[in-house]
């Protein structure tokens, strides 16, 4: 939308009265780029959920749930804030705007920005990586960015709108949530004025045993999205057919698990079977890539003519560097969670899942063109499901519980905002080489200007009185989780065990199937998001994307 308010009521002004200021095409380009990298910086991508983490550790800290002993002695005060009156001020507010404790702040915040970093060259990395591959190889669709393209392509010479705003449908189209939002913002100002509803819970028309299980997360209801039915009309029919299609279908396993007894819920079953689809998908795309991928590893170790099997002169960053800079930041990330008191194995198993996961989100984004995504598990569970929380011990455990500031909500991760801006770089007129430091300038700036803008407005208003899930239930919940598993170890949970394998097993054979009969139109893509938070916002809307689109 930024871009879309930016080349109507700014450029076209400028386009009219001062036309050598107004922005060009690539330079329109360019500030979506550094958009893209930016905004999930100061939300769900990196600063929301870690601020209230390093200080929930302490403000929620009580006698009864004895954090004090089972998780404060293994964090270092490095990491967290631990001062009383910081953490107390943080959570109740000072009623006092640009009242900040930066000689506290300031040393956690530069150490996390760092590690932030560190972790977002690693994913560029990849990133760059893996470019070619789906770009130029495979040819990825792209369904998000060509919108964008859209707005910011040049004008004809002489008019001050492009194709994109002239189009008489797209005003149509925009005119019906217009008007549907502008009813229902004035129906919150005015109550007599009627609401349109748009969301209906349909799943309270059901009750008794196995029908209930439609109102266990995630429901089944009915929300409209009009940005969601224009996405999906967008998309393949597979792709659109399959997102709606598997949230009914694991919908089902809920009824079915409920009606015959079965002892695992149905929730953690369906998540683990996501669990496993993603150790089966990601292998697939490497052997899919294979020839690419083998060619990098020759020219980044071989010598000589081996070193020219790929030409990588146009890629943002050579493959040599990108490979050793995957390689080195991945080890510099297990340094870093060494030094804070992870066990070596815990940190390559975890950030091993942290990148696998990054990469099937990566490309349900970029091919599949999904809106939101999201993985319904934490990295480490890889390990606690298969061998248990006993194998872990009691150090790696307390500070997992940060997980949860950056692997936990992907709706605004960074890899999928690389590769489009790979995507859309192509053909420009900026070099891919030279976006790099933008990109990185752009988000330094943001980290900065984020940190800055959060804590002051969380210290104005004090984060109790803000968002309730962010800042209380999610932070708080993660710890007590480690706590519990510190306190009572586990084993082996062979139901979930079962479930992950169960998923392997049928996201091998949705693979293979499509493989071999062209005709098939259920897509993995459908089942690796199917028991996750989007489709229970977005099934409806996709469908009706979808429905229209078959219809047409």
């Amino acid at each position: 939308m930024a871009l879309f308010f930016l080349a109507l009521f700014v450029n076209v002004p400028l386009k009219k009265f001062a036309n050598h200021l107004a922005f060009s095409s690539s330079e329109l380009i360019v500030i979506w780029v550094m958009l893209i990298v930016t905004l999930g910086i100061p939300s769900m991508g990196f600063l929301q959920f870690l601020l209230p983490t390093l200080v929930a550790i302490s403000y929620f800290a009580t006698p009864e749930n004895d954090w004090s002993e089972t998780l404060h002695h293994h964090i270092p005060e490095w990491l967290v804030i631990s001062d009383r009156n910081a953490v107390r001020n943080f959570y109740e507010g000072v009623n006092q705007s640009g009242f900040i404790p930066w000689s506290i702040w300031l040393k956690p915040l530069c150490i996390w920005t760092l590690f932030a970093l560190v972790f977002y060259f690693t994913t560029l990395c990849l990133s760059i990586l893996l470019r070619k591959q789906w770009i130029e190889h495979e040819r990825f669709s792209f369904p998000l960015v060509q919108i964008p393209l859209e707005i910011a392509a040049a004008s004809p010479k002489g008019q001050l709108f492009n194709t994109f705003f002239k189009n008489r449908f797209l005003w149509l189209g925009m005119s019906l949530p217009i008007l549907l939002h502008l009813v229902n913002g004035l129906h919150a100002h005015f109550p007599n004025i009627p609401e349109i509803p748009r969301i209906y819970h349909i799943h309270r028309m059901f009750h008794g045993k196995p029908w209930h299980t439609l109102g266990w997360w995630p429901a089944v209801r009915i929300v409209i999205y009009f940005s969601v039915i224009g996405i999906a009309a967008m998309l393949t029919l597979e792709v659109s057919f399959s997102l709606w299609f598997f949230f009914l279908f694991f919908k089902l396993q809920y009824i079915i698990m409920n009606a015959i007894g079965l002892e695992i819920n149905p929730w953690i079953s369906c998540s683990r079977q996501v669990m496993g689809g993603y150790l089966i998908f990601v292998p697939a795309i490497f052997w899919i890539g294979r020839g690419h991928f083998f060619d990098v590893i020759r020219k980044t170790f071989s010598r000589g003519n081996q070193r020219l099997l790929i030409d990588d002169t146009n890629e943002p960053l050579p493959y040599r560097k990108a490979l050793l800079g995957f390689l080195i930041g991945f080890t510099t990330i297990v340094i870093f969670c060494w030094i804070a008191g992870i066990s070596v194995w815990v940190s390559l198993i975890v950030m091993l899942a942290i990148f696998i996961t990054s990469i099937v989100l990566s490309w349900m984004v970029v091919n599949g063109g999904l809106l939101l995504v999201q993985a319904p598990f934490f990295p480490s569970e890889y390990i606690t499901i298969v061998a248990g929380s006993s194998v872990i011990d009691s150090k790696s455990l307390a500070l997992l519980g940060f997980q949860r500031g950056f692997f936990r909500d992907w709706g605004e991760f960074m890899m999928p905002n690389f590769l489009h801006n790979f995507r859309v770089l192509q053909g420009n007129k900026f070099s891919q080489k030279k976006i790099l430091s933008i990109l990185f300038l752009s988000i330094t700036v943001a980290v900065i200007v984020s940190a800055y803008t959060s804590l002051d407005l969380i210290y104005g208003k004090g984060a109790l009185n803000l968002q309730r899930w962010v800042y209380v239930n999610a932070p708080r919940n993660y710890f007590q989780q480690m706590s519990n598993m510190i306190q009572f170890p586990t084993h082996t949970r062979w139901n979930e065990v079962y479930s992950m394998i169960g998923g392997a097993s049928f996201t091998f054979f949705l693979l293979w199937v499509r493989h071999h009969f062209i005709w098939w139109s259920l897509h993995p893509i459908g089942y690796l998001l199917g028991a996750t938070y989007p489709p229970f916002h977005l099934w409806f809307s996709v469908f009706v994307g979808w429905l229209i689109k078959y219809c047409v």
